[in-house]
């Protein structure tokens, strides 16, 4: 498994990976399927062309991408990064993609002077909310629903850089 910052020839299998992650795990994202399938390629290359904002796959020894995570400024917070659209493929999990993932965002946002990062999984999410507890993460006790419209409820969760 080898993990690195997205580069401008990825956008295929980029798009790939995100369709498929959001088709095989509909609830773990605030973005619904039939959203991402419309969103022009202008948007997609707005993604992960965006300089403040740090965007990393894992790839396979075929070189197939099964990982993918993003680091973005959160707005509302000074200082602090989000973690975003973190998904590892269900035939690559357990091999330590997503920690790899992680670590890459996180390096990412040390270097450009983040204090904190931060992110939301929902409350169903067990294997994800221990993933982030081994990564150092802390729930802050901040729930708000997942999308309009959705039962399920999202945990913030962050630690200090």
């Amino acid at each position: 498994m080898e993990i690195r910052r997205i580069r401008p020839g990825d956008l295929e299998a980029l798009r790939t990976l995100r369709l498929r992650a959001l088709a095989t795990d509909p609830d773990a994202f605030g973005e619904r399927l039939e959203q991402a399938t419309i969103r022009p390629d202008a948007d997609w290359r707005a993604w992960t062309e965006a300089p403040e904002r740090g965007v990393f796959v894992a790839f396979d020894d075929r070189a197939r991408f099964v990982g993918m995570a993003v680091g973005s400024p959160v707005v509302e917070r000074e200082q602090t990064v989000g973690l975003y659209g973190m998904w590892v493929a269900p035939e690559t999990r357990g091999q330590g993609i997503g920690a790899g993932l992680i670590e890459a965002v996180e390096g990412w946002a040390r270097l450009a002077g983040y204090e904190t990062i931060g992110l939301g999984v929902t409350t169903t999410n067990h294997p994800a909310i221990r993933l982030y507890e081994r990564m150092g993460y802390a729930d802050t006790g901040e729930r708000h629903p997942l999308r309009e419209g959705s039962d399920l409820t999202i945990q913030v969760m962050g630690k200090r850089l």
